[in-house]
């Protein structure tokens, strides 16, 4: 494949437009998306956090058989 200068704008482009579909239209992605706070409180609340998100994570991605 010949990379040219317009071979490399459009790539990332494409991941932009790859982001815009996972996120406007779920159903048809095999992706999801959540949104973390970057401050806690104290080290309790951070850890708090960090374990609520690996729950959701434990939750929602599925092993395929």
């Amino acid at each position: 494949m010949r990379v040219t200068k317009v071979t490399k704008i459009y790539r990332p482009m494409r991941r932009f437009g790859n982001l815009l579909k996972d996120i406007f239209a779920p159903e048809k992605s095999n992706h999801f998306w959540i949104r973390v706070k970057e401050t806690a409180v104290s080290k309790e609340r951070k850890e708090h956090h960090i374990a609520a998100v690996i729950e959701l994570l434990d939750n929602r991605i599925k092993i395929e058989n």
